[in-house]
């Protein structure tokens, strides 16, 4: 398969954010498993997680793609 060539930087930051999204659930379900829900890194990442959606959210709407186009 021949690489995809990436020239856009929303295209590439959006990227980066779908990895950043994915590590960061693993995060909250590794903190989660203490059952602890006032655990201050498990806020944390909650909040990080939150960010990193909006700025997501962001850049889909700057590349005119809207939540409704994903749904299935």
């Amino acid at each position: 398969m021949k690489e995809l060539e990436l020239t856009d930087e929303r295209i590439i930051r959006a990227a980066d954010l779908l990895e950043q999204i994915k590590s960061t659930d693993e995060m909250i379900q590794l903190h989660q498993r203490k059952g602890d829900r006032e655990d201050m890194m498990l806020v944390q990442y909650q909040y990080r997680r939150e960010k990193q959606l909006k700025e997501l959210r962001q850049i889909l709407e700057a590349l005119n793609i809207k939540p409704g186009d994903l749904a299935a």
